[in-house]
């Protein structure tokens, strides 16, 4: 596995610190605004809640400085890393747009062709979704393509059928289903609402990059986080390979990324800090490591290896 670099790997502990610093200390920033008596903080002398709000203001100035670093080193660090080679995208229902945005970007300054934006709706991974998604895709699955009959989950089918119908084979660079069974797919899947696109942006592509918001899986989202890994998991099983990018709550235990990583066998390279310029980076290298045969897990979470590939 490809491991980052030591000054790298510096620079990112910053801003996990930044990051941790935050969420950690969020609640006691927050806490004096409750009543007397209530909270975590009860009973905190105000001298401490103040300490800890100024150490978290530290902390997120520190962070978004090291960020801003990064930012502007970034496109350097990706350049022509990505030469004709096409790159789709996939976001989930609760992927920020400037994350999105970011990772875009720096696939563009890499010189990566790009190969569309697929939006995945809302219910693309819910319970309530699932018998019409794995009988839509049953229905319109690629010529030649096989799903898994060992496994019926409907995350891992969704991912098996659009990964035969949107990546290259890996091994000719031909794709692997016609332009007609690729439109059949996407359009029954966004004409029943689990998906978008605009027309004649779609192409086949070596390697697939998704990226997701900052669920931790629990609750009501852990069956969704569940699927979204499986899926990941399954594009990667048809082409080059596939990327997982994700905020740092998606690396919890329950998290799709931490998911991803407590099985590294699955072949996809994980991201958890997609939200900071460091992990956009982090995801664009890791596309490169895909193309190697290579994978990691990169961010600021403890399951991270490193903070990014090596430029």
């Amino acid at each position: 596995m490809a491991r980052g670099s030591g000054k790298a790997g510096w620079l990112v502990g910053g801003l996990g610190f930044g990051v941790a610093a935050g969420v950690l200390l969020g609640t006691l920033v927050i806490a004096p605004n409750m009543p007397e008596g209530s909270g975590p903080s009860a009973g905190v002398p105000t001298e401490k809640l103040a300490a800890a709000e100024t150490r978290a203001d530290i902390a997120e100035a520190q962070a978004a400085s090291s960020d801003s670093v990064v930012g502007e080193l970034a496109a350097a660090a990706v350049e022509g890393a990505l030469a004709d080679r096409p790159v789709l995208v996939v976001r989930t229902a609760d992927a920020a747009g400037e994350d999105v945005a970011g990772v875009e970007k720096l696939l563009a300054d890499a010189a990566a062709v790009p190969a569309g934006t697929l939006t995945l709706g809302g219910e693309f991974f819910s319970p309530a979704g699932a018998d019409q998604l794995k009988a839509i895709v049953a229905n319109t699955l690629p010529a030649g393509a096989q799903l898994s009959e060992d496994r019926l989950d409907p995350g891992l089918h969704a991912g098996e059928a659009l990964g035969s119908a949107l990546l290259l084979n890996p091994e000719t660079g031909e794709q692997q289903a016609t332009e007609d069974e690729r439109a059949l797919l996407l359009r029954a899947l966004r004409d029943a609402g689990f998906l978008d696109y605009e027309d004649g942006t779609i192409l086949p592509a070596q390697v697939i990059v998704v990226v997701t918001g900052d669920s931790d899986g629990g609750g009501d989202t852990g069956l969704a986080a569940r699927n979204l890994a499986d899926f990941v998991a399954a594009l990667d099983t048809r082409g080059n390979g596939a990327v997982l990018a994700g905020r740092i709550r998606t690396a919890s235990d329950t998290g799709a990324v931490g998911l991803l990583r407590a099985n590294p066998d699955n072949g996809v390279s994980t991201v958890d800090s997609v939200d900071r310029a460091v992990g956009q980076m982090a995801a664009v290298l890791a596309v490169r490591e895909q193309l190697a045969g290579e994978t990691g897990a990169y961010g600021s979470a403890e399951s991270a290896e490193a903070a990014t590939p090596a430029p």
